[in-house]
């Protein structure tokens, strides 16, 4: 099927928002664990001590803030109780490009937004 294709991480479309594109950083840094459609099923996956998350189950994500979603991925896994197989990313990443790869993460991946329940 063509969603299982593999993206093209380069591609123009992709980085349409420049450096801060949260599509283009996703493809370039998430997708090794991730997966290219955020199913945790990315080449270094099985590799790791936990099974990185499934960013497409809406019933995890949509109960999830993007505040609680920000914090995993600029200070990594550990700073919520998770794996720290999640590194923190706060040094690669600006403030405003975490919040676009948010945006990318509830508009393209798991297309859910916060619930408000748990």
């Amino acid at each position: 099927a063509a969603a299982d294709k593999e993206p093209d991480y380069t591609s123009q479309q992709a980085w349409q928002g420049g450096m801060q594109s949260g599509e283009g950083n996703f493809m370039a840094n998430c997708v090794t664990c991730h997966g290219p459609q955020g199913k945790g099923d990315g080449v270094l996956a099985d590799s790791l001590d936990v099974k990185p998350r499934d960013l497409t189950n809406k019933s995890i994500m949509s109960s999830r803030t993007d505040e609680y979603l920000f914090k995993v991925i600029k200070h990594g896994g550990v700073s919520v109780g998770l794996s720290d197989s999640m590194p923190l990313w706060g040094t690669t990443f600006s403030d405003v490009e975490i919040n676009n790869l948010i945006k990318h993460i509830r508009t393209r991946i798991c297309e859910c937004k916060y619930s408000g329940k748990k």
